[in-house]
């Protein structure tokens, strides 16, 4: 179901304009499903927690750079073993 528009006429009472759209001067309503998913859509584009973000950032921000250390040793130790480095004998 459609959320609603209503509006008060005089004498205090809700009158249904018909489905919701963007000129309705009333107020809307809805349905406790239509709202859950709104709410829900809202918080997905909200800011994050700066605790929450901070977090996630530095949880990020390390394990690239330990995933490049890792690398760089492994690039270092294979490098030791690799004939194209060693001195070719005469």
């Amino acid at each position: 179901m459609l959320p609603l528009c209503v509006v008060l006429d005089s004498d205090n009472r809700l009158v249904a304009q018909g489905e919701f759209s963007g000129d309705c001067a009333g107020y809307v309503l809805q349905t406790p499903a239509d709202f859950a998913g709104s709410m829900t859509i809202a918080g997905l584009f909200s800011y994050p927690d700066p605790a929450a973000f901070g977090l996630a950032f530095g949880t990020t921000f390390g394990l690239v750079l330990f995933l490049a250390a890792v690398a760089t040793t492994v690039g270092e130790v294979s490098g030791f073993f690799s004939s194209t480095t060693q001195m070719e004998e005469l």
